[in-house]
Protein backbone atom coordinates (compact mmCIF):
# COMPACT_ATOMS: atom_id res chain seq x y z
CA UNK A 1 0.00 0.00 0.00
CA UNK A 2 1.18 3.48 -0.77
CA UNK A 3 1.08 5.99 2.08
CA UNK A 4 -0.88 9.17 1.43
CA UNK A 5 0.26 12.50 2.88
CA UNK A 6 -2.38 15.17 3.09
CA UNK A 7 -1.22 18.78 3.01
CA UNK A 8 -3.83 21.29 4.12
CA UNK A 9 -3.78 24.92 2.93
CA UNK A 10 -3.37 26.20 6.48
CA UNK A 11 -0.21 24.07 6.86
CA UNK A 12 1.24 25.64 3.73
CA UNK A 13 0.34 29.11 5.02
CA UNK A 14 2.06 28.44 8.36
CA UNK A 15 5.20 27.13 6.62
CA UNK A 16 5.33 30.13 4.26
CA UNK A 17 4.79 32.57 7.14
CA UNK A 18 7.60 31.00 9.17
CA UNK A 19 9.92 31.04 6.17
CA UNK A 20 9.11 34.68 5.50
CA UNK A 21 9.64 35.60 9.16
CA UNK A 22 12.93 33.74 9.32
CA UNK A 23 14.09 35.41 6.13
CA UNK A 24 13.16 38.84 7.47
CA UNK A 25 14.94 38.16 10.76
CA UNK A 26 18.07 37.00 8.91
CA UNK A 27 18.01 40.11 6.72
CA UNK A 28 17.56 42.40 9.72
CA UNK A 29 20.33 40.60 11.59
CA UNK A 30 22.64 41.01 8.58
CA UNK A 31 21.95 44.74 8.51
CA UNK A 32 22.46 45.00 12.27
CA UNK A 33 25.84 43.30 11.96
CA UNK A 34 26.92 45.96 9.47
CA UNK A 35 25.47 49.01 11.25
CA UNK A 36 27.27 50.18 14.37
CA UNK A 37 24.71 50.89 17.15
CA UNK A 38 26.62 53.89 18.51
CA UNK A 39 26.99 55.42 15.04
CA UNK A 40 23.31 54.80 14.34
CA UNK A 41 22.37 56.63 17.54
CA UNK A 42 24.58 59.51 16.42
CA UNK A 43 22.69 59.65 13.11
CA UNK A 44 19.36 59.34 14.92
CA UNK A 45 20.28 62.34 17.07
CA UNK A 46 21.14 64.28 13.91
CA UNK A 47 17.74 63.53 12.33
CA UNK A 48 16.00 64.34 15.62
CA UNK A 49 17.31 67.88 15.95
CA UNK A 50 17.16 68.45 12.19
CA UNK A 51 13.42 67.83 12.23
CA UNK A 52 12.86 69.82 15.43
CA UNK A 53 14.94 72.84 14.41
CA UNK A 54 13.01 73.22 11.16
CA UNK A 55 9.90 74.05 13.19
CA UNK A 56 10.98 75.53 16.55
CA UNK A 57 12.09 78.96 15.21
CA UNK A 58 8.76 79.26 13.39
CA UNK A 59 6.47 78.13 16.23
CA UNK A 60 6.05 81.31 18.29
CA UNK A 61 5.97 83.67 15.27
CA UNK A 62 3.22 81.47 13.79
CA UNK A 63 1.34 81.60 17.10
CA UNK A 64 1.63 85.39 17.07
CA UNK A 65 0.33 85.43 13.50
CA UNK A 66 -2.69 83.46 14.71
CA UNK A 67 -3.44 86.31 17.15
CA UNK A 68 -1.69 85.19 20.34
CA UNK A 69 -0.15 87.78 22.70
CA UNK A 70 3.41 87.24 24.04
CA UNK A 71 1.99 85.89 27.32
CA UNK A 72 -0.46 83.57 25.52
CA UNK A 73 2.27 82.34 23.17
CA UNK A 74 4.47 81.67 26.21
CA UNK A 75 1.64 79.80 27.93
CA UNK A 76 1.22 77.69 24.77
CA UNK A 77 4.89 76.75 25.00
CA UNK A 78 4.57 76.08 28.74
CA UNK A 79 1.94 73.40 28.13
CA UNK A 80 4.60 71.43 26.25
CA UNK A 81 6.96 71.66 29.24
CA UNK A 82 4.23 70.59 31.64
CA UNK A 83 3.49 67.47 29.59
CA UNK A 84 7.21 66.69 29.43
CA UNK A 85 7.41 67.02 33.21
CA UNK A 86 4.88 64.29 33.95
CA UNK A 87 5.69 61.96 31.07
CA UNK A 88 9.49 61.91 31.30
CA UNK A 89 9.89 59.73 34.45
CA UNK A 90 7.24 57.27 33.27
CA UNK A 91 8.84 56.85 29.84
CA UNK A 92 12.28 56.53 31.42
CA UNK A 93 11.09 53.72 33.67
CA UNK A 94 9.21 52.11 30.78
CA UNK A 95 12.44 52.03 28.82
CA UNK A 96 14.14 50.38 31.83
CA UNK A 97 11.58 47.59 31.77
CA UNK A 98 10.78 47.18 28.07
CA UNK A 99 14.05 48.28 26.48
CA UNK A 100 15.38 51.41 24.81
CA UNK A 101 14.73 50.05 21.31
CA UNK A 102 10.96 49.84 21.63
CA UNK A 103 10.53 53.05 23.64
CA UNK A 104 12.75 55.11 21.31
CA UNK A 105 10.91 53.83 18.23
CA UNK A 106 7.49 54.62 19.69
CA UNK A 107 8.54 58.14 20.70
CA UNK A 108 9.84 58.88 17.21
CA UNK A 109 6.67 57.62 15.50
CA UNK A 110 4.35 59.65 17.74
CA UNK A 111 6.50 62.77 17.37
CA UNK A 112 6.39 62.45 13.59
CA UNK A 113 2.61 62.07 13.59
CA UNK A 114 2.23 65.07 15.90
CA UNK A 115 4.33 67.35 13.68
CA UNK A 116 2.32 66.28 10.65
CA UNK A 117 -0.89 67.09 12.53
CA UNK A 118 0.50 70.53 13.36
CA UNK A 119 0.86 71.21 9.64
CA UNK A 120 -2.94 71.03 9.40
CA UNK A 121 -3.61 73.40 12.33
CA UNK A 122 -5.28 76.69 11.41
CA UNK A 123 -6.04 78.01 14.93
CA UNK A 124 -4.38 78.14 18.35
CA UNK A 125 -6.69 75.43 19.68
CA UNK A 126 -5.84 73.00 16.88
CA UNK A 127 -2.15 73.84 17.22
CA UNK A 128 -2.32 73.07 20.95
CA UNK A 129 -4.19 69.79 20.42
CA UNK A 130 -1.67 68.67 17.81
CA UNK A 131 1.24 69.44 20.14
CA UNK A 132 -0.11 67.48 23.15
CA UNK A 133 1.14 64.05 21.93
CA UNK A 134 4.48 65.66 21.15
CA UNK A 135 4.81 66.88 24.74
CA UNK A 136 4.09 63.40 26.07
CA UNK A 137 6.34 61.34 23.79
CA UNK A 138 9.13 63.69 22.61
CA UNK A 139 11.89 62.17 24.78
CA UNK A 140 14.03 60.77 22.00
CA UNK A 141 17.13 62.76 22.95
CA UNK A 142 17.13 61.64 26.58
CA UNK A 143 16.37 58.03 25.60
CA UNK A 144 19.25 58.05 23.12
CA UNK A 145 21.64 59.36 25.78
CA UNK A 146 20.45 56.67 28.18
CA UNK A 147 20.95 54.04 25.48
CA UNK A 148 24.51 55.28 24.95
CA UNK A 149 25.10 55.18 28.71
CA UNK A 150 24.07 51.51 28.59
CA UNK A 151 26.39 50.76 25.68
CA UNK A 152 29.66 52.36 26.78
CA UNK A 153 31.67 52.16 30.02
CA UNK A 154 31.92 55.08 32.42
CA UNK A 155 35.35 56.15 31.24
CA UNK A 156 34.08 56.70 27.67
CA UNK A 157 30.77 58.40 28.47
CA UNK A 158 31.89 62.03 28.27
CA UNK A 159 33.50 61.64 24.84
CA UNK A 160 30.64 59.51 23.45
CA UNK A 161 27.96 61.88 24.75
CA UNK A 162 29.98 64.78 23.35
CA UNK A 163 30.03 63.15 19.91
CA UNK A 164 26.31 62.45 20.18
CA UNK A 165 25.66 66.11 20.99
CA UNK A 166 27.93 67.10 18.11
CA UNK A 167 26.04 64.88 15.67
CA UNK A 168 22.73 66.23 16.96
CA UNK A 169 23.98 69.80 16.65
CA UNK A 170 24.75 69.23 12.96
CA UNK A 171 21.02 68.73 12.51
CA UNK A 172 20.48 71.97 14.40
CA UNK A 173 22.78 73.70 11.90
CA UNK A 174 20.87 72.61 8.81
CA UNK A 175 17.31 72.60 10.18
CA UNK A 176 16.83 76.33 10.88
CA UNK A 177 18.28 77.29 7.49
CA UNK A 178 15.93 74.91 5.69
CA UNK A 179 12.98 75.99 7.84
CA UNK A 180 13.79 79.69 7.38
CA UNK A 181 13.84 79.40 3.59
CA UNK A 182 10.66 77.28 3.56
CA UNK A 183 8.88 79.76 5.89
CA UNK A 184 9.19 82.54 3.33
CA UNK A 185 7.13 80.51 0.84
CA UNK A 186 3.31 80.54 0.85
CA UNK A 187 2.13 78.16 3.56
CA UNK A 188 5.69 77.97 4.84
CA UNK A 189 4.94 76.84 8.41
CA UNK A 190 2.64 74.05 7.25
CA UNK A 191 5.24 72.79 4.78
CA UNK A 192 8.04 72.92 7.35
CA UNK A 193 5.93 71.08 9.95
CA UNK A 194 5.06 68.32 7.48
CA UNK A 195 8.70 67.96 6.43
CA UNK A 196 9.74 67.74 10.10
CA UNK A 197 7.19 64.99 10.71
CA UNK A 198 8.48 63.06 7.71
CA UNK A 199 12.03 63.27 9.09
CA UNK A 200 10.88 61.78 12.40
CA UNK A 201 9.07 58.94 10.64
CA UNK A 202 12.22 58.16 8.66
CA UNK A 203 14.20 58.19 11.91
CA UNK A 204 11.75 55.74 13.48
CA UNK A 205 12.10 53.33 10.54
CA UNK A 206 15.90 53.38 10.76
CA UNK A 207 15.90 52.84 14.53
CA UNK A 208 13.35 50.03 14.42
CA UNK A 209 14.97 48.02 11.65
CA UNK A 210 18.67 48.77 12.07
CA UNK A 211 19.23 49.34 15.79
CA UNK A 212 19.64 46.00 17.59
CA UNK A 213 16.81 45.47 20.03
CA UNK A 214 17.44 44.59 23.65
CA UNK A 215 13.92 43.94 24.75
CA UNK A 216 12.88 42.06 27.83
CA UNK A 217 12.72 38.34 27.25
CA UNK A 218 14.86 38.40 24.09
CA UNK A 219 16.28 35.13 22.89
CA UNK A 220 19.72 34.43 24.43
CA UNK A 221 20.56 32.22 21.45
CA UNK A 222 20.77 35.36 19.27
CA UNK A 223 23.30 37.59 21.01
CA UNK A 224 23.99 41.19 20.17
CA UNK A 225 25.74 41.14 16.78
CA UNK A 226 28.50 43.46 17.98
CA UNK A 227 29.30 41.62 21.19
CA UNK A 228 30.79 38.39 22.36
CA UNK A 229 28.27 36.07 23.94
CA UNK A 230 28.06 36.26 27.70
CA UNK A 231 26.37 34.09 30.26
CA UNK A 232 22.70 35.02 30.41
CA UNK A 233 21.13 36.21 33.60
CA UNK A 234 17.50 37.05 34.32
CA UNK A 235 16.44 40.46 33.09
CA UNK A 236 14.49 41.99 35.92
CA UNK A 237 14.25 45.69 36.68
CA UNK A 238 17.00 47.96 35.44
CA UNK A 239 19.86 46.96 33.20
CA UNK A 240 23.53 46.90 34.20
CA UNK A 241 26.44 46.53 31.84
CA UNK A 242 28.90 43.72 32.61
CA UNK A 243 30.88 42.65 29.54
CA UNK A 244 32.43 44.71 26.76
CA UNK A 245 34.37 44.60 23.53
CA UNK A 246 35.72 47.06 20.97
CA UNK A 247 34.05 48.13 17.76
CA UNK A 248 35.90 48.43 14.46
CA UNK A 249 35.33 52.15 13.97
CA UNK A 250 37.71 55.06 13.59
CA UNK A 251 37.76 55.66 17.33
CA UNK A 252 37.26 52.36 19.04
CA UNK A 253 34.82 52.52 21.92
CA UNK A 254 34.27 49.58 24.22
CA UNK A 255 30.61 48.63 24.07
CA UNK A 256 28.96 46.82 26.91
CA UNK A 257 26.64 43.89 26.43
CA UNK A 258 23.31 45.45 27.32
CA UNK A 259 21.57 42.08 27.35
CA UNK A 260 23.31 40.97 30.54
CA UNK A 261 21.51 42.34 33.56
CA UNK A 262 21.19 41.65 37.22
CA UNK A 263 18.06 41.90 39.35
CA UNK A 264 17.35 45.28 40.86
CA UNK A 265 15.44 45.13 44.11
CA UNK A 266 13.46 48.30 43.54
CA UNK A 267 12.17 50.33 40.63
CA UNK A 268 11.36 54.02 40.88
CA UNK A 269 7.81 55.08 41.44
CA UNK A 270 5.86 56.91 38.76
CA UNK A 271 7.78 60.09 39.42
CA UNK A 272 11.08 58.47 40.29
CA UNK A 273 10.92 59.23 44.02
CA UNK A 274 11.28 55.68 45.37
CA UNK A 275 14.73 55.11 43.92
CA UNK A 276 16.20 58.60 44.41
CA UNK A 277 17.76 59.90 47.60
CA UNK A 278 16.37 63.43 47.53
CA UNK A 279 18.30 64.43 50.64
CA UNK A 280 21.51 63.74 48.71
CA UNK A 281 20.53 64.87 45.21
CA UNK A 282 18.35 67.93 45.80
CA UNK A 283 21.19 70.37 45.23
CA UNK A 284 22.15 68.68 41.94
CA UNK A 285 18.62 68.89 40.57
CA UNK A 286 18.28 72.50 41.76
CA UNK A 287 21.55 73.36 40.03
CA UNK A 288 20.41 71.73 36.78
CA UNK A 289 17.13 73.61 37.03
CA UNK A 290 18.69 77.05 37.54
CA UNK A 291 21.38 76.60 34.88
CA UNK A 292 18.95 75.23 32.31
CA UNK A 293 16.16 77.65 33.21
CA UNK A 294 18.35 80.68 32.51
CA UNK A 295 19.27 79.49 29.01
CA UNK A 296 15.70 78.42 28.24
CA UNK A 297 14.42 81.77 29.47
CA UNK A 298 16.76 83.59 27.11
CA UNK A 299 15.94 81.37 24.15
CA UNK A 300 12.18 81.16 24.72
CA UNK A 301 11.54 84.49 23.03
CA UNK A 302 14.87 84.87 21.24
CA UNK A 303 13.24 84.93 17.81
CA UNK A 304 10.68 87.47 19.00
CA UNK A 305 13.42 89.71 20.43
CA UNK A 306 15.26 89.58 17.09
CA UNK A 307 12.03 90.45 15.35
CA UNK A 308 11.27 93.41 17.63
CA UNK A 309 14.76 94.88 18.19
CA UNK A 310 16.37 94.28 14.79
CA UNK A 311 13.39 93.60 12.47
CA UNK A 312 14.95 90.23 11.53
CA UNK A 313 13.04 88.04 9.07
CA UNK A 314 12.65 84.23 9.11
CA UNK A 315 15.76 83.71 6.99
CA UNK A 316 17.97 85.86 9.27
CA UNK A 317 16.59 84.14 12.37
CA UNK A 318 17.22 80.78 10.76
CA UNK A 319 20.82 81.63 10.00
CA UNK A 320 21.35 82.83 13.58
CA UNK A 321 19.98 79.55 14.93
CA UNK A 322 22.12 77.61 12.47
CA UNK A 323 25.23 79.49 13.52
CA UNK A 324 24.53 78.62 17.14
CA UNK A 325 24.17 75.00 16.12
CA UNK A 326 27.44 75.11 14.20
CA UNK A 327 29.34 76.44 17.20
CA UNK A 328 27.67 73.84 19.44
CA UNK A 329 28.80 71.11 17.06
CA UNK A 330 32.41 72.27 17.06
CA UNK A 331 32.37 72.66 20.83
CA UNK A 332 30.74 69.27 21.41
CA UNK A 333 33.53 67.59 19.45
CA UNK A 334 36.02 68.94 21.97
CA UNK A 335 34.02 68.47 25.15
CA UNK A 336 35.98 65.33 26.03
CA UNK A 337 39.25 67.26 25.84
CA UNK A 338 37.84 70.16 27.85
CA UNK A 339 36.63 67.86 30.64
CA UNK A 340 40.03 66.13 30.64
CA UNK A 341 41.66 69.46 31.57
CA UNK A 342 39.68 69.55 34.82
CA UNK A 343 40.18 67.17 37.70
CA UNK A 344 36.78 68.24 39.04
CA UNK A 345 33.58 68.38 37.00
CA UNK A 346 32.13 70.65 39.67
CA UNK A 347 34.85 73.23 39.01
CA UNK A 348 34.24 72.97 35.27
CA UNK A 349 30.53 73.66 35.75
CA UNK A 350 31.31 76.65 37.98
CA UNK A 351 33.53 78.23 35.34
CA UNK A 352 30.93 77.60 32.65
CA UNK A 353 28.20 79.23 34.76
CA UNK A 354 30.29 82.36 35.29
CA UNK A 355 31.00 82.57 31.56
CA UNK A 356 27.32 81.99 30.81
CA UNK A 357 26.28 84.85 33.11
CA UNK A 358 28.71 87.26 31.44
CA UNK A 359 27.64 86.18 27.95
CA UNK A 360 23.92 86.60 28.65
CA UNK A 361 24.56 90.08 30.04
CA UNK A 362 26.50 91.00 26.90
CA UNK A 363 23.75 89.64 24.63
CA UNK A 364 21.22 91.79 26.49
CA UNK A 365 23.24 94.92 25.70
CA UNK A 366 24.14 93.95 22.09
CA UNK A 367 23.22 96.85 19.75
CA UNK A 368 23.33 94.92 16.44
CA UNK A 369 22.69 91.54 14.87
CA UNK A 370 26.39 91.22 14.07
CA UNK A 371 27.34 91.40 17.74
CA UNK A 372 24.62 88.88 18.56
CA UNK A 373 26.25 86.53 16.02
CA UNK A 374 29.60 86.94 17.78
CA UNK A 375 28.24 86.46 21.30
CA UNK A 376 26.42 83.26 20.35
CA UNK A 377 29.87 81.63 20.14
CA UNK A 378 30.67 81.58 23.89
CA UNK A 379 27.04 80.84 24.76
CA UNK A 380 27.02 77.77 22.52
CA UNK A 381 30.36 76.64 23.98
CA UNK A 382 28.98 76.96 27.51
CA UNK A 383 25.76 75.07 26.83
CA UNK A 384 27.51 72.25 24.95
CA UNK A 385 30.04 71.76 27.75
CA UNK A 386 27.50 72.03 30.57
CA UNK A 387 25.14 69.55 28.94
CA UNK A 388 27.76 66.80 28.98
CA UNK A 389 29.22 67.74 32.37
CA UNK A 390 25.87 67.81 34.17
CA UNK A 391 24.80 64.52 32.56
CA UNK A 392 28.00 62.87 33.73
CA UNK A 393 27.58 64.35 37.22
CA UNK A 394 24.03 62.98 37.36
CA UNK A 395 25.21 59.48 36.44
CA UNK A 396 28.06 59.60 38.95
CA UNK A 397 25.94 60.93 41.78
CA UNK A 398 23.19 58.41 41.03
CA UNK A 399 25.57 55.43 41.32
CA UNK A 400 24.13 52.12 40.15
CA UNK A 401 20.49 53.17 40.20
CA UNK A 402 18.26 52.70 37.16
CA UNK A 403 19.80 54.88 34.52
CA UNK A 404 16.57 55.32 32.58
CA UNK A 405 14.62 56.43 35.65
CA UNK A 406 17.43 58.71 36.84
CA UNK A 407 17.92 60.39 33.46
CA UNK A 408 14.15 60.60 33.06
CA UNK A 409 13.82 62.29 36.44
CA UNK A 410 16.65 64.67 35.58
CA UNK A 411 14.90 65.41 32.29
CA UNK A 412 11.65 66.09 34.16
CA UNK A 413 13.48 68.67 36.29
CA UNK A 414 14.42 70.40 33.04
CA UNK A 415 10.82 70.01 31.94
CA UNK A 416 9.80 72.16 34.91
CA UNK A 417 12.16 74.82 33.59
CA UNK A 418 10.83 74.27 30.08
CA UNK A 419 7.28 74.66 31.42
CA UNK A 420 7.90 77.88 33.35
CA UNK A 421 10.39 79.70 31.12
CA UNK A 422 8.16 80.45 28.07
CA UNK A 423 5.32 81.85 30.17
CA UNK A 424 7.64 83.96 32.34
CA UNK A 425 9.53 85.16 29.25
CA UNK A 426 6.24 86.22 27.65
CA UNK A 427 5.19 88.11 30.78
CA UNK A 428 8.45 90.04 31.21
CA UNK A 429 8.62 90.74 27.46
CA UNK A 430 5.37 92.68 27.76
CA UNK A 431 7.18 94.87 30.32
CA UNK A 432 10.49 95.19 28.48
CA UNK A 433 11.85 93.55 25.35
CA UNK A 434 15.04 92.46 27.18
CA UNK A 435 13.29 91.42 30.40
CA UNK A 436 13.84 87.70 29.85
CA UNK A 437 17.58 88.17 29.30
CA UNK A 438 17.95 90.18 32.51
CA UNK A 439 16.16 87.53 34.55
CA UNK A 440 18.36 84.86 32.90
CA UNK A 441 21.53 86.68 34.04
CA UNK A 442 20.33 86.75 37.67
CA UNK A 443 19.30 83.07 37.58
CA UNK A 444 22.66 81.98 36.19
CA UNK A 445 24.50 83.86 38.92
CA UNK A 446 22.33 82.14 41.56
CA UNK A 447 23.30 78.77 40.08
CA UNK A 448 26.99 79.69 40.30
CA UNK A 449 26.60 80.65 43.97
CA UNK A 450 24.85 77.35 44.71
CA UNK A 451 27.60 75.38 43.00
CA UNK A 452 30.31 77.27 44.87
CA UNK A 453 28.88 76.37 48.29
CA UNK A 454 27.66 72.86 47.37
CA UNK A 455 30.24 71.12 45.12
CA UNK A 456 28.77 68.26 43.09
CA UNK A 457 31.68 65.84 42.62
CA UNK A 458 31.07 62.67 44.67
CA UNK A 459 34.72 62.57 45.79
CA UNK A 460 34.62 66.15 47.07
CA UNK A 461 31.36 65.51 48.88
CA UNK A 462 32.81 62.46 50.63
CA UNK A 463 35.83 64.47 51.78
CA UNK A 464 33.54 67.21 53.02
CA UNK A 465 31.48 64.72 55.05
CA UNK A 466 34.60 63.10 56.50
Amino acid sequence: MRATVRVYPRHVAVIMTKAKTNGTEKMNTAWQRVVNPVSLLYFSGFLDLFGVSMIIPLMLPYARDLGASPALAGAFDSVYGALQLFSSPALGQWSDRKGRHLSLSVCLVVAGASYMAMSLASSMLLLLLARIPLGIFKHSQSLSRTYLADLVPEGQRSSVLGRFNAASSIGFILGPMVGGHVAELPGGFQTAAFMGGAVFCLNAVLVWFLLPGKEKGSNPDHPHPHHRPSSPTPEVGCQRNESSMSLNISQEIPILDTRTTTPTPQLPSLHGGAAVDWADLWDLFLLKFLAGFSVLLFRSNFTQVLRQKFDAGPRTRGYLMSYGGLVSTLCSCGVGRVTALYSSLSQLCLHMLLLQSATLASLTLAPSVGLVFALLTPLSFVTATQRVATTELTLRRGGNKCRGGLIGLSHSVMSVARMLSPFLAGLVQEVHVDGASLVAVVTTFCAAVLLYFWPQDPELRKRKVE
